[in-house]
């Protein structure tokens, strides 16, 4: 999916939440002190675990964008829902520009807003992810 992530002791974490002094980081596992020496606060609820890190120890930022095709028009793929019954599924928004194309392949939306839909991420063709790292200055 399209995202932000930011590197912390070699490995790379998408982003939950953040502000001024800290960012929290979504964690595949329950964080551990272990894991994350440096954490302010952690949470191991296993529906939205996260850790909460002060700035100073990212060491770098990775903005992803996946793109591919969805009932033959060009998408983004957007976040994945976490929760409640579409959970897995993936948002992708049109990333064409003739809105007929967007409606007729099945798109919610409107010119101001753009078009997007909720799909499981296996509908989505031609993959590509491109992935860029930006040195850590300010958040």
């Amino acid at each position: 999916m399209s995202e932000t992530q930011f590197e912390y002791r070699g490995k790379r974490y998408s982003r939950h939440s953040g502000g001024d002094e800290d960012v929290r980081l979504l964690t595949d596992d329950a964080p551990t002190r272990e894991a994350f020496p440096d954490a302010i606060e952690m949470n191991d609820d296993p529906q939205d675990q996260w850790v909460e890190l002060p700035w100073r120890v990212i060491s770098a930022r990775y903005t992803q964008e996946v793109t591919g095709t969805w009932h033959g028009v060009p998408v983004t793929v957007g976040e994945r829902i976490k929760r409640g019954l579409r959970r897995g599924m993936v948002r992708v928004w049109y990333a064409g520009t003739t809105p007929d194309e967007a409606l007729a392949a099945g798109l919610d939306g409107n010119q101001n807003d753009g078009w997007s839909t909720l799909v499981q991420p296996s509908e989505v063709d031609d993959v590509h992810v491109e992935s860029t790292r930006h040195a850590m200055g300010s958040p």
